[in-house]
């Protein structure tokens, strides 16, 4: 890993931090994490604060849903859909 991806991972880390803060006792989102989504413009992939989401979030009108940022410190987020359990 270069000093440069190690940069961004610790800034992604910070940025994550600050929405699990703001959003992850929200009761539709599941889980904030960091990692890779597909970069449209490029074609490869590029870190994002990812926040999982429960179905009813994505089927709600999107008037109805928290609204979450398209960038914190810089570094996109990707809303996936996901709902987890323990086993």
């Amino acid at each position: 890993m270069s000093q440069n991806d190690t940069d961004v991972f610790n800034k992604a880390r910070r940025a994550r931090e600050q929405l699990a803060a703001q959003y992850l006792s929200h009761p539709d989102v599941t889980l904030i994490d960091i990692g890779y989504v597909p970069d449209r413009a490029t074609g490869t992939q590029k870190v994002a604060l990812r926040i999982h989401v429960r179905d009813s979030w994505l089927k709600a009108k999107p008037e109805n849903r928290v609204s979450f940022p398209y960038r914190v410190d810089g570094i996109p987020v990707a809303v996936i859909g996901g709902e987890y359990k323990t086993e």
